[in-house]
């Protein structure tokens, strides 16, 4: 019996009542952080489903597995039945495995991870004689993404083409999508596609799923790029039921092709939406509340919105200022351990920063103390080698046409086949247009091997063969009986053994994990789900560890306190993000810069901390490091400022910009705006003619003059020489 009406909006507020009960057409549902979105989407679903509409004609689109298997559980805890929730590559996957043969591929077709198809473009760049100067793998790569995220091919790129260097991207690209062909594989970006190849060449498998999909209800629409917004929009075509939930706030990947345009222009793509704003926070205390509102008002490309709590203010977000960054790793280390102490489980508390390279000091602080963590965006499960050996095997039961997963395992373990013989076969694939596992089987074709290497080729041909035909209806035991026949154990060093007996039974687990979730799922369906399987997917929050994490890695996460690190100018905002042409102004990337801090700090439930370090090393360099904008852009009153290091003389160089000012602007009145209102404090907001608004960082007396130090939002830091005349308040 479906649930009632009044049980499926018990306990939601009126907008989340309005969203969750609108009836036909287009939909949009302005989230705010915490302001439970995933509560509205699953409510909205069970609402349809007792409404009448059948299960089947539901399909809700998501952007990584932990959020796709939180929001098809609390559906089936609402209704007692389940509906299709899947990410967006996993939903496209699924649909080409049942259509690949209508686009002329096999549907036992590979997904190349990056490291697959980077390894496809290095020998692209090789054969195709490119000056690897000008043509490097990541430019070549990121070249051939950024025009799939445009839904541009080798062709549309070819007739755009300008001079030398376009054209050898265009080449690359070219051979690159012919080696996939030929291997029977496709990267992330074709999953996408593909999908819009088929609905485009074949009208009537589209017809086939706007039929079925009555409802499609999207999350994190801000987060879609071009193509995912297009299979959306075929999708709804018929029905034109489209639900999308996202926030402009939380838009922070732009660098892989998100457009913050879809949402913003959501009412132009689909005519006669209605927009629905969700503006009750359930997250956050009233001072993080405060804090995070107050700095995200800065940008203008937003839909504007008014967040507010019934919570408490609580502690006020304490902002640290330290010497160098071990001083600071050490601070947070120290407060974390207070923090357990006073009962805070460790897997409520987490570490954030903007690059991987900044968990360095915090990891060996938290080493000393020793206490439990985990580096997030370390190398996940399935990067690891041992997992990579393994699923290369399996890769070529399912499509001897892979040559990624063919090189890969031909030698692992080692069985006397070097790389020169290795070459020779592929040498003789090539004219023959076969692959090399093709080559394998044909080895007496192949010139110049020596009779070892013929009689080696010639036993791995034989355990592909073997391997081949063992049974994969449980996919624990055929990773087990796999392991044992290629004796991967066996023939691991001594110092390997340990660690990579480890790993295997880690993933024999992860095996019989599936084997319970997915009894039909297959080898097929287990190598899809190791393929799309994100670092975040892989975080155990049950573990009992502080997780370390970039802000990218943070989006759709919560914990009880929140330590944001390096919150300094070229680190957040990052100076490559600024640099980057890929937002188009650097108003565009700063704005950017700023929603990654934002989700950074609406991640935090009670207690939030943000750091900063006077030098930091970074890559082997120890730089002068100054106050991140944004810190300026935080109201006084939210903030307490702490400093847990004795102040240190900077480098000369961190003064260099500085003293310019000093001479310069002595006589130009600091205006004071908050605070007590009377006096130069630490924390206080200010006011410069030429400079704009900013905050105090610190103040040294000179006798009758103050040595004034502040965070201009807009120019950075500066020191000014002010005299008790020269200080005007409001």
């Amino acid at each position: 019996m479906p649930p009632s009406s009044a049980r499926i909006t018990a306990g939601l507020t009126e907008s989340q009542k309005e969203a969750v009960c609108f009836g036909e057409g287009p939909l949009l549902v302005v989230a705010g952080a915490g302001s439970g979105k995933t509560r509205v989407i699953t409510h909205r679903i069970a609402h349809l489903l007792g409404g009448g509409v059948a299960p089947e004609n539901v399909v809700a689109v998501t952007f990584t597995n932990k959020a796709a298997d939180e929001m098809r559980r609390r559906v089936e805890a609402l209704v007692g039945r389940s509906v299709q929730v899947s990410t967006f590559h996993s939903f496209c996957a699924l649909l080409l495995r049942r259509h690949a043969t209508r686009l002329g591929r096999a549907e036992g077709f590979t997904i190349y991870d990056r490291a697959d198809s980077m390894r496809v473009v290095r020998r692209v760049i090789k054969d195709l004689e490119l000056d690897p100067a000008t043509f490097s793998p990541t430019a070549v790569l990121n070249y051939i993404s950024l025009h799939k995220d445009r839904v541009e091919g080798p062709e549309q790129c070819a007739q755009s083409a300008l001079g030398y260097q376009d054209e050898g991207f265009v080449r690359a690209y070219r051979a690159y999508e012919a080696r996939l062909v030929e291997s029977n594989a496709m990267d992330f970006d074709d999953l996408l596609l593909k999908v819009l190849d088929l609905f485009r060449t074949c009208p009537d498998v589209l017809a086939r799923y706007q039929d079925r999909y009555v409802h499609v209800l999207v999350d994190e629409y801000q987060d879609t790029n071009l193509p995912q917004h297009l299979i959306a929009r075929a999708l709804q075509g018929k029905h034109h039921n489209i639900t999308a939930v996202g926030d402009p706030d939380q838009m922070i990947y732009t660098w892989r092709g998100a457009r913050l345009e879809n949402l913003m222009e959501f009412e132009e793509d689909f005519p006669g939406a209605q927009v629905v704003t969700l503006e009750r926070n359930y997250r956050s205390s009233g001072c993080i509340l405060k804090a995070s509102s107050a700095c995200i008002e800065f940008n203008i490309y937003r839909r504007p919105k008014q967040l507010w709590t019934e919570r408490e203010d609580g502690a006020r977000v304490l902002l640290g200022e330290f010497a160098d960054s071990y001083a600071e790793g050490r601070w947070v280390a120290r407060q974390v351990s207070d923090l357990i102490e006073g009962g805070t489980a460790p897997g409520d508390i987490a570490v954030f920063y903007r690059t991987k390279q900044q968990s360095l000091p915090v990891e060996d602080a938290f080493a000393g103390l020793s206490l439990p963590h985990q580096v997030v965006d370390s190398v996940g499960f399935f990067d690891r080698r041992p997992v990579k050996d393994i699923t290369a095997y399996l890769r070529l039961i399912v499509n001897p046409r892979d040559d990624e997963a063919c090189l890969r395992v031909i030698n692992t373990p080692a069985r006397g086949i070097g790389a020169r013989s290795v070459e020779r076969l592929m040498a003789a694939a090539a004219p023959r247009g076969v692959s090399l596992m093709e080559a394998v089987r044909d080895v007496g074709d192949c010139p110049g091997l020596s009779a070892r290497a013929r009689q080696a080729v010639g036993g791995f041909r034989e355990l592909h063969r073997d391997l081949s035909a063992l049974d994969e209806t449980s996919m624990a035991t055929l990773i087990g009986r796999l392991v044992a026949r290629i004796e991967y154990l066996e023939r691991q060093s001594a110092e390997e053994r340990a660690d990579t007996e480890e790993t295997v039974d880690q993933l024999i687990g992860y095996a019989k994990q599936y084997d319970e979730r997915a009894p039909e799922g297959g080898l097929m369906g287990f190598l899809e789900q190791a393929a799309l399987v994100s670092d975040v997917d892989g975080w155990n929050a049950q573990a009992g560890a502080v997780p370390f994490m970039t802000l990218h890695s943070a989006k759709g996460l919560e914990f009880d306190a929140v330590f944001i690190v390096g919150v300094e100018e070229d680190v957040l905002p990052h100076r490559r993000a600024l640099d980057d042409d890929q937002h188009g102004t650097e108003e565009a990337a700063v704005e950017e810069e700023r929603r990654l801090f934002y989700v950074g700090m609406t991640r935090a439930r009670h207690r939030l901390f943000l750091t900063h370090a006077r030098t930091r090393t970074l890559r082997g360099r120890t730089e002068a490091a100054e106050p991140s904008r944004f810190l300026g852009e935080l109201p006084g009153d939210c903030v307490e400022l702490v400093e847990a290091t004795p102040p240190t003389p900077a480098p000369a160089a961190a003064f260099a910009r500085e003293m310019d000012y000093v001479l310069k602007d002595k006589k130009i009145a600091l205006r004071i705006l908050d605070g007590d209102g009377t006096r130069l404090a630490r924390g206080a907001r200010v006011s410069h003619p030429r400079f704009g608004e900013g905050m105090i960082l610190s103040t040294e007396s000179m006798g009758a003059r103050h040595v004034v130090r502040v965070n201009f939002f807009n120019h950075g830091t500066m020191s000014l020489v002010l005299g008790p005349d020269e200080v005007g308040v409001g």
